[in-house]
């Protein structure tokens, strides 16, 4: 799936769309005036990078102890990469531990090529302005592949709505499944010792980003650009949390390294998961998409959930049937 302008906002120069892009510009610069003070009052105890991105000054983490007993761990080892350790409970009850390596850089590339930056916006509109017959259509066109490029979409509910920008989740997953391929390594690495099969894998999977990662809603911004409170697959691993969406995203990315199994993002109100592509036994939940039964996967924890199972809340909103959407992963 690909971020494109509600229909009306690229196609003419509308009053609609140029107050919804200067109106997001302009709590972008509220926003970072914000993030800026806000970044100010937390510096003690950090570094900053060459980048100017912040991190910890020993470059590790103990997020503590999540769901079960759950504990998750980082480190920086002696070639400069990130070591991961999570320790949690299968969806049997028994203990499973895993522990993976990934480069800080990449971590922060994910971030780089992700969300909107008010300098890139800045350069948008001074390079436009610089052509002659730049008018608001042009423009529109510009910011709408930007967004696009960095894994956005702008979306209209309501007709009587303004566009909103939202995170293109099927693009982030894209986009990020190589990178959390030594996290699948691990969990391959995991099944073989224990003679177990890839279903027992992929649910093991479910099992280390439901309660092995705590949920938190991640930030606003990120090394000064808007993330819009989500963390691409690569970060979450680093910060060790994440909330519905991120860790939604993050388990598809690892899945699609595990499996050929097709997967969609399933939005509800309020909430994101995913489905997948299976034949759902009597007592799954599951959605039918294009005429195939996709068996609903919880990835927010903390609860334990196997596939199939669902909130309660989440429950309802399917029986309403409103303000659901169906992102299919490519």
């Amino acid at each position: 799936m690909t971020g494109r302008t509600p229909k009306g906002c690229a196609s003419a120069m509308t009053t609609t769309c140029r107050t919804s892009l200067h109106t997001f510009r302009r709590e972008l610069r509220i926003l970072l005036g914000l993030g800026l003070m806000a970044a100010a009052a937390l510096t003690a105890g950090t570094a900053r990078g060459s980048e100017g991105l912040l991190y910890e000054e020993d470059a590790s983490i103990a997020v503590g102890e999540g769901a079960g007993g759950a504990t998750y761990s980082r480190r920086l080892d002696r070639d400069g990469n990130y070591e991961v350790r999570a320790s949690f409970r299968s969806f049997s009850g028994d203990p499973l531990s895993v522990a993976f390596r990934f480069s800080p850089q990449s971590s922060h590339e994910s971030v780089r090529e992700f969300g909107v930056s008010v300098e890139e916006l800045d350069a948008l509109m001074a390079a436009c302005r610089a052509r002659s017959g730049c008018d608001q259509e042009e423009f529109n066109r510009h910011t709408t592949r930007y967004y696009r490029d960095h894994s956005l979409t702008l979306s209209q509910e309501r007709a009587d709505q303004a566009p909103r920008l939202r995170v293109d989740v099927p693009r982030v997953v894209e986009r990020n499944r190589a990178r959390v391929k030594p996290v699948a390594v691990a969990l391959r690495r995991l099944a073989a010792q224990q003679g177990r099969d890839t279903e027992w894998m992929m649910e093991a999977a479910i099992a280390l980003v439901q309660s092995g990662m705590v949920y938190r809603q991640p930030a606003t911004w990120d090394g000064g650009r808007k993330i819009l409170g989500f963390y691409p697959p690569l970060r979450a691993l680093e910060r060790g949390y994440g909330d519905c969406d991120t860790k939604s995203a993050l388990l598809a990315a690892i899945l699609q390294n595990l499996s050929s199994t097709p997967l969609v993002g399933v939005h509800v109100p309020q909430h994101y998961l995913l489905g997948m592509a299976r034949t759902p036994r009597s007592d799954q939940a599951y959605i039918v998409h294009q005429g195939r039964p996709y068996v609903l996967v919880e990835a927010a924890g903390p609860a334990a959930r196997r596939p199939g199972e669902v909130s309660k809340a989440t429950h309802a909103a399917l029986v309403l049937k409103k303000g659901i959407r169906v992102d299919p992963m490519i």
